[in-house]
């Protein structure tokens, strides 16, 4: 009997290491594509802002609609501490005292948004996508519960290009979520 060529096991690596990327690429999305669906799925959703957020990050062109909600999670986290760090801020700013109550709510509300983030990112790389799910759900509310605290008072919105930002990042993220479960 005769020994396989060396060509043989060439061949038969190269099948190996490539095969999963093409198993991979039909789960590929164009971040076009994806932004389009969500938009569409959600009147919560900015088209151009999802476009503009995930082209941004370098991986978002060789990812699924999963990868592109962690990607949009991930944002969402990275923005809620953000601006929890400038609640903290506003906080010892003797010029905001009389928001004092305010500024606290919104130091909850954000703190617990952080908290429901990390959650449902984990529920995204664990493919728990119900809990990331009700995770990103819970999440929406935080924003509009830190204005509302504001305009109760009649106070300044302080923090209103934060909590739209929020607010919209984890539409996204829900949205492609969402997506991701059909």
């Amino acid at each position: 009997m005769a020994n396989p060529s060396p060509s043989c096991f060439i061949f038969l690596f190269a099948l190996l290491t490539f095969l999963p990327h093409f198993n991979n690429a039909e789960d590929v999305t164009s971040v076009s594509d994806a932004c389009k669906a969500a938009a569409a799925s959600s009147p919560n959703v900015d088209y151009n802002y999802c476009v503009q957020c995930l082209q941004a990050d370098p991986s978002s062109s060789s990812t699924g609609k999963l990868g592109l909600a962690k990607i949009m999670t991930n944002l969402a986290s990275q923005s809620a501490q953000d601006t929890k760090e400038k609640v903290k801020k506003l906080l010892l700013d003797a010029a905001y005292a009389q928001y004092d109550t305010e500024i606290h709510t919104c130091k909850s509300l954000y703190s617990r948004l952080v908290d429901y983030l990390a959650i449902a990112a984990k529920g995204i790389d664990t493919s728990r996508l119900a809990d990331a799910h009700t995770y990103l759900s819970a999440s929406l509310d935080a924003p509009g519960e830190c204005d509302e605290a504001f305009s109760k008072k009649q106070a300044p919105a302080m923090l209103a290009n934060e909590n739209a930002t929020a607010k919209q990042l984890v539409a996204i993220a829900l949205a492609l979520v969402k997506m991701s479960r059909v």
